[in-house]
């Protein structure tokens, strides 16, 4: 009886406009979450190329720099001193400063005699940076005292020169990453006078660090105990800038005579470009919606007014607000919930098709039912029906109050 009353000046053609803007935003904004969501993984794995990328820096070696400690031992080397590394932090462009902790003490290592490699021999450097700017997926990137156990990283590139230069032009076995990881080596560290021994391992090949990591506890032990120094000034630093291309950055850098690899920040503008267009993408998606939202409050508006003396004659008749407001309210669930559903095919077909690119670049992890998309998309719908609602059953209270 009431929706025959009411649905009169219903027009058709609004319903239809409400619904293909919110299935729209819906589309856009869900599509964005799905996707940030299923690569989220991609820029959380140590070993993605889409981390922030590290800028390594270091003092420029000049030929006086050599001359002066060819005649003297005790020349002073282009180290970072404390004000150097504090200055670098304070720079508005720079989000974070990492030290790299050298070894003051001797270090060698030789394979064991019954291994693959027998009679292997070679002295060593080490170096450590802070365990979060590790690239490697190992879980036991950890050294505690009494530990004859000490994990070692190394370059891919040392890995690339082996295999592509010196196994070729010395006819010898090339070694692949996990080949690599299964040889031990025994490590001997010496100074003041006191030696020790330990076994290492290689448990991973960094893309990033050029140099033999170590963990950072295991350096700190040994300059404590063995080492020159205690804690000896750093040659390079890691810094991670807020805008890796930023001019103010190079500028700093060529002002203060320091040195890095350009080509190394390529990594970094990708990803600082693929979140600005997630981020546009999502706004993009909430304000289509939002206009939506819009058109329908005003559609639902202008048909309370045009019903306006209907509703005045059914509060006269003595139907309770619940009972006209409800029919409305059923549209508007209906509506949305069409909407939400219907939304669901495209954004299947856009998913299915980023998710195949991206299995084809080499990330396999994509969940097959979007549960992590569909709750945040449902519950954003429940939140403008509740509010649609609470607007259809203030406005009808309205027209009752003044009939």
């Amino acid at each position: 009886m009431i929706w025959k009353v009411l649905k009169n000046n219903i027009k058709p053609g609004q319903i239809t406009g409400t619904f293909l803007g919110i299935m729209l935003g819906l589309t856009i904004l869900m599509g964005a979450l799905s996707f940030y969501i299923d690569v989220k993984p991609v820029f959380e794995d140590k070993e993605s190329f889409w981390k922030d990328e590290y800028i390594i820096i270091n003092k420029r070696i000049e030929l006086t720099d050599t001359y002066a400690q060819l005649q003297n031992d005790n020349t002073e080397k282009p180290l970072f001193s404390k004000e150097d590394i504090e200055d670098l932090k304070k720079q508005p462009f720079v989000k974070d400063v990492a030290e790299f902790s050298g070894c003051s003490f001797m270090i060698s290592a030789s394979s064991a005699k019954d291994g693959p490699i027998a009679g292997f021999y070679s002295d060593l450097f080490f170096e450590a940076v802070p365990d979060e700017y590790i690239d490697v997926n190992y879980a036991n990137w950890k050294w505690e005292e009494n530990n004859e156990f000490v994990p070692a990283i190394l370059p891919k590139a040392y890995l690339n020169l082996y295999n592509f230069g010196f196994a070729q032009s010395q006819n010898l076995p090339q070694v692949s990453e996990e080949g690599a990881g299964l040889v031990k080596f025994n490590i001997m560290i010496q100074g003041r006078g006191k030696k020790q021994k330990f076994e290492t391992r290689i448990v991973g090949f960094s893309e990033r660090i050029n140099t033999i990591l170590v963990p950072e506890s295991f350096v700190k032990w040994g300059n404590e105990n063995f080492g020159e120094e205690v804690s000896p000034r750093p040659g390079r630093l890691i810094i991670i800038a807020k805008d890796p291309s930023s001019p103010e950055l190079f500028k700093y850098i060529e002002d203060h005579n320091y040195d890095l690899n350009k080509s190394e920040l390529s990594n970094s503008k990708a990803l600082a470009f693929l979140k600005i267009i997630i981020t546009i993408v999502l706004i993009i998606g909430l304000v289509i919606i939002l206009l939506a939202f819009s058109l329908m409050v005003i559609s639902i508006q202008l048909l309370l007014h045009r019903n306006n003396e209907n509703i005045s004659k059914l509060g006269m008749l003595g139907y309770s607000l619940r009972e006209i407001s409800l029919p409305y309210q059923i549209m508007v669930i209906i509506l949305f919930v069409v909407t939400f559903l219907t939304s669901l095919i495209p954004l299947s077909v856009f998913r299915n098709y980023y998710a195949s690119n991206m299995i084809l670049l080499g990330y396999e992890k994509f969940n097959h039912i979007l549960f992590n998309v569909l709750a945040p998309g449902f519950g954003f719908i429940t939140i403008i029906i509740l509010l649609l609602m609470l607007m259809i059953r203030r406005s009808i209270m309205k027209i009752m109050k003044a009939g």
